[in-house]
């Protein structure tokens, strides 16, 4: 069998393994993936504990775009939507936003993994802040109504700097937007 000559080479470094202290390794290598395009795998690794640390970086992206789609019943939450590390999920009807961090990572979900994650994020905020009573019982209502999709109908957007986001929706709508950036 014959070694693939594209294949990546692992290097020795300097860099000290956080966990045991040993040289760490480093491989990197330039592919495309769905979604991100071309993008460089990069990725540090211990032989000694087996301590791994791996980077995804995009090497390219597309114009900025805003994608938004009418969320009419229960079906429509089965939707596929790919979310790029740098997109900011918007839904104006529940006051709902989640902007991407610097830890962010891409995902691929369905609507209702959305609306599971910002019930998720608002079950840690109500645990982490103090509240009277009448609030605390109408933010548990909030989270509720999410959490049993009583919020029917909604809109649900997405606006990407990098253009790579996608809801998987024949009823998309996908607009161009400017980001101030010339």
């Amino acid at each position: 069998m014959s070694e693939n000559p594209d294949a990546p080479v692992e290097e020795k470094t300097e860099i000290k393994c956080p966990a045991c202290n040993s040289k760490l390794f480093y491989i990197q290598m330039i592919t495309d993936i769905a979604f991100e395009r071309r993008v460089l795998v990069q990725s540090y690794f211990c032989k000694k504990c087996l301590f791994k640390k791996n980077d995804v970086v995009p090497l390219e992206s597309g114009s900025p775009l805003r994608l938004s789609v009418f969320v009419r019943n229960r079906d429509d939450l089965r939707i596929t939507v790919y979310r790029s590390p740098s997109a900011k999920i918007i839904i104006p009807e529940i006051g709902a936003e989640i902007e991407p961090g610097e830890m962010s990572t891409g995902n691929i979900t369905t609507i209702e993994g959305i609306l599971d994650d910002i019930a998720g994020r608002m079950e840690i905020i109500l645990r982490d802040t103090e509240k009277t009573p009448e609030e605390m019982e109408k933010a548990k209502e909030s989270v509720e109504n999410i959490r049993n999709v009583n919020i029917l109908p909604f809109t649900l957007t997405i606006e990407d700097e990098t253009g790579k986001s996608r809801i998987q929706s024949s009823r998309t709508s996908v607009e161009t937007i400017d980001t101030g950036m010339a």
